[in-house]
């Protein structure tokens, strides 16, 4: 198991890599835990619909969360084969789901499964 101080350093790590993409949005919220693996914890238990995601609170932060990141939340709505419901608000689910998704990627990359 990981210890703390490694899983930071492999944020730290993973981030220069991701620059300016929603990776690096969950890097930045990841590192605001004093333990990181929390973090992916509760969002995987909780989502972000649960408000533990500080930046995609709003109907005004995840609109600004998904036209920021439109193109790469395209790519990711198109790989995972999501269909739109209209019934529901586009851009908060979509900015939602990404960011989810792009967590359950960082949690492969750093080995917590």
């Amino acid at each position: 198991m990981l210890s703390n101080n490694q899983i930071r350093n492999k944020l730290i790590e993973l981030s220069n890599s991701y620059y300016n993409d929603i990776a690096s949005c969950v890097i930045s919220e990841a590192m605001e835990y004093d333990d990181p693996r929390n973090f992916f914890e509760d969002l995987a238990q909780h989502g972000c619909i649960s408000g533990m995601i500080s930046s995609l609170i709003y109907y005004s932060d995840t609109h600004k969360f998904y036209d920021t990141h439109y193109e790469e939340i395209e790519d990711v709505r198109k790989e995972l084969n999501i269909t739109i419901d209209p019934d529901n608000d586009l851009k908060n689910h979509l900015a939602w789901m990404a960011f989810e998704y792009k967590a359950n990627i960082l949690v492969q990359e750093l080995g917590l499964l």
